[in-house]
């Protein structure tokens, strides 16, 4: 028991005590033993030196234990000395024979105790339910500390509980501890109106991660998962289990994100990364294209591994989660753990493969062969090609070029490419929907976003705090995004142009603006009937150029400027004009038009590749509309404006945000913190622009916190809330505190895959490894049978 029951704590002037008279304390009786420490260190810190508590027994002077603490001494923090301290008399020698002293290899710490006799002594009267001053010793054989000096006095030094609630929400923000140190300390204003230092906010945020730890991750995400499933019933999450029991793998994704995969996912890219928390698990994000072509987030995992078995549960876990709805596309690296779980698990889905890990690939794969020709002919593969004879040309031009006309048992690496070039090459996956999407680079500048938030050295519990400040700041993006689109129209260069004016209210400003450069650059086209195939109902066009046009087949579609940056066009002499010669046609594609059903097809097939109608498609439209005939086509028809890249295809997210579980006094110590300081902040910045106005508001809250005070008394709350309740429980429940259960999940330990797995050789390192190999093999067996030749020399001799 640490404290008696009083009615009344005294406090006491210090400034009018005097050390030397003993009068002047004597008579002093304290109820409670905060009392004591409170009275003491303030004395302290006014002479200037640091205490702590030397004595604290429950037994009496007849050696009998008490519930009651009977003693208590506070000594200057500089009482006694260290254990093994060469400054203690004790441990003097008598010789003067220098002391060898053995080095050891760690950090020693500077001396402070030089064994002064300040302290305070006191003792329990249970006459008057208090403590007496027995002895008081001033004296001490130090220098005392300057004022300026004050507050850095260890038991000055204390952080409040508001200051503690601050400093959790700016960790849980993605705030270091040296940025919150620094903010908490310009809202103080000084270090010296602080109270402590950057080491004790570190100590006490290292604390409460230690409590988390003696909780345990797996119990406190499980319930964190469990509580966003009871504030929102379409939070989805599932746990993979092994035979132990322990969790190997997490998948989840809230109500947002589903809404998001119903909108938008057609495309989905998939990649793991590394590095985004202590245990090692891979997070594996499932990204796609919004209608402002940002990122969005459709689900999340942490894998144990990145085998095929992983996958599989993975994706069947995600297809559960949205009911069952394929994409058209996904795209991945290499990895063939995933070339064997996508089609495996994704059997109608177009599987694309990202065009940069595959010349990542022929790096590591040909070697010195992987030179700028080669990467020049794989792009050319990769983006430029229409057909499969097309295709087929250039690939045994670049084998010829590159490998003498074919690929060698050596580099097999181009062999097992071509197997899968239905995956990559634009002859092939012009026909399916993309979105322009040729690599994983949804996944890999959402890693990058990611770097952000997530370090290596965050625990999963804070993992999953980081990451929800993650998504909540995409989605301001998303919101930011919603509202300019809603708020401002896009640049119309053509505003005469009704095919353009039909379309600049209904496509967001990033889709306007590829629309746009379409239609600028079909000013640059010609057009030719070709009479033979066409009828009245059906129309057929050769749409061409006469210059070089280089526009940016590939974009940064994550990049806002992105959509405004295209490549410049190379001009050539304006009386250049096709003639019945028949000129050099470049970019010539075929347009057919039906009529009737106003239905174009390009064979370039950037709508079914992209959603977007072409060059091609606009200088006919332009053409066509022009005439009194087709007036329909004055404006681009419906079926091809796609509702994903429009405006206000989000409905409104108020239905989706979780509900809160009962009233506020069901909430934690940090909401309730977050919510009285809210109000507060607001009322404070008003007060402070007049003085009377604020003094007036200093009395009110005193009076107020006076009244709150007997409001906790009465209502039996004893002291002020625990850290590690505030802590670890704040946001993952709003419960009481988790219990420890020793038959709860926990999670497999995985290794660290950076150190313990090797690099892979690649086919040409292992080539040149075989080659030397035989050719050691050689030489020693010229060595041997040149021995042998002698050995029989020597014998016929």
């Amino acid at each position: 028991m640490d404290e008696i029951p009083s009615s009344t704590n005294v406090t006491q002037d210090v400034g009018s005590i005097s050390d030397e008279n003993k009068e002047s304390w004597q008579h002093f009786v304290f109820h409670d033993l905060s009392s004591i420490k409170d009275f003491y260190a303030k004395y302290a810190h006014e002479k200037g030196f640091s205490v702590r508590r030397n004595l604290h027994s429950f037994f009496d002077s007849r050696n009998k234990k008490t519930d009651i603490v009977q003693y208590i001494r506070y000594v200057c923090n500089k009482h006694g000395f260290k254990h093994g301290s060469r400054a203690d008399p004790k441990n003097k020698t008598n010789s003067d024979t220098p002391v060898l002293i053995e080095y050891q290899k760690q950090k020693e710490l500077p001396e402070e105790r030089t064994g002064c006799p300040a302290s305070i002594s006191l003792k329990y009267d249970s006459n008057v339910k208090g403590y007496h001053i027995y002895k008081w010793n001033v004296t001490h054989n130090h220098p005392l500390h300057k004022p300026e000096h004050s507050h850095y006095l260890r038991s000055a030094r204390e952080i409040s509980e508001p200051q503690k609630q601050l400093a959790i929400i700016n960790s849980k923000s993605g705030m270091s501890v040296r940025s919150s140190f620094q903010v908490m300390r310009q809202i103080a204003g000084g270090s010296k109106n602080l109270g402590y230092c950057f080491q004790d906010l570190k100590n006490f945020l290292t604390t409460v991660r230690q409590k988390e730890m003696v909780i345990g991750d797996a119990t406190i995400i499980q319930e964190y998962l469990r509580n966003e499933a009871l504030r929102n019933p379409s939070f989805y999450y599932d746990i993979q289990v092994d035979s132990e029991e322990n969790i190997a793998s997490i998948f989840w994704s809230d109500a947002i994100m589903q809404q998001d995969y119903e909108l938008f996912g057609d495309l989905i890219s998939f990649d793991t990364t590394y590095r985004t928390n202590t245990e090692y698990r891979p997070l594996a994000p499932f990204l796609g294209f919004d209608n402002h072509r940002k990122s969005v987030l459709f689900g999340c995992a942490l894998l144990y591994d990145e085998t095929s078995a992983s996958f599989d549960w993975l994706f069947t876990t995600f297809l559960k989660c949205m009911k069952n709805k394929k994409p058209i596309t996904i795209y991945t690296d290499q990895a063939s753990a995933l070339m064997k779980s996508v089609p495996n698990i994704f059997p109608d889905v177009f599987h694309g493969l990202c065009s940069w890990h595959m010349g990542e690939n022929a790096k590591s794969n040909l070697g010195s062969r992987c030179n700028g020709a080669f990467l020049d002919e794989l792009h050319h593969l990769v983006s430029n090609v229409d057909d499969e004879a097309e295709f087929d040309f250039n690939w045994n031009k670049m084998l010829q070029n590159c490998f003498g006309g074919k690929a060698t048992s050596e580099f097999t690496w181009p062999v097992q490419i071509h197997r899968n070039r239905t995956q990559w090459s634009s002859a092939w996956v012009k026909s399916y929907f993309t979105a322009g999407l040729k690599t994983t680079q949804l996944s890999e500048s959402f890693n990058a976003f990611l770097r952000h938030f997530l370090q290596p050295d965050h625990s999963l519990v804070q993992f999953f705090i980081h990451f929800n400040v993650m998504v909540e700041k995409m989605r301001d993006n998303h919101a930011d995004c919603d509202f300019k689109a809603a708020n401002t129209r896009p640049r119309n260069n053509y505003p005469n142009s009704q095919l353009m004016r039909s379309v600049v209210a209904k496509y967001t400003p990033a889709s306007f603006a590829f629309i746009h450069k379409q239609y600028d650059l079909s000013f640059k086209y010609y057009y030719e009937e070709d009479m033979s195939r066409s009828s009245i109902s059906n129309r057929v066009f050769k749409v061409f150029t006469i210059q070089l046009v280089r526009d940016a087949d590939e974009m940064d579609f994550d990049n806002d400027a992105a959509a405004n940056v295209y490549m410049s066009v190379e001009e050539v002499p304006e009386n250049l004009l096709p003639n019945d010669q028949d000129p050099l046609r470049l970019d010539e594609r075929v347009v057919t038009v039906d009529i009737g059903n106003k239905i174009f097809t390009c064979t370039c097939r950037m709508f079914e590749n992209r959603g977007f109608l072409c060059r091609h498609v606009f200088k006919i439209l332009d053409f066509l509309g022009s005439s009194i005939q087709y007036q329909s086509l004055k404006s681009i028809p419906d079926h091809y404006i796609l509702k994903r890249w429009t405006k206000g295809i989000r409905p409104s997210l108020d239905a989706l945000k979780p509900i809160s579980i009962g009233g506020i006094q069901d909430t934690t110590f940090a909401q309730r913190y977050q919510q009285a300081s809210g109000v507060m902040l607001q009322i404070i910045t008003r007060v402070c622009m007049d003085p009377d106005a604020c003094q007036f508001f200093l009395n009110a809250a005193i009076e107020c916190g006076k009244q709150a005070e007997e409001l906790i008394v009465a209502k039996g709350v004893s002291g002020q809330p625990s850290s590690s309740r505030s802590a670890s429980c704040k946001d993952t429940s709003v419960a009481e505190p988790l219990v420890v259960d020793s038959s709860v999940k926990k999670f497999k330990k995985r290794p660290n895959p950076i150190r313990a797995k090797k690099r892979l050789k690649s086919d040409y390192e292992l080539a040149r490894e075989r080659k030397r190999f035989i050719a050691q093999r050689k030489k020693q067996k010229k060595e041997d049978d040149a021995a042998k030749l002698a050995l029989t020399i020597t014998n016929v001799d």
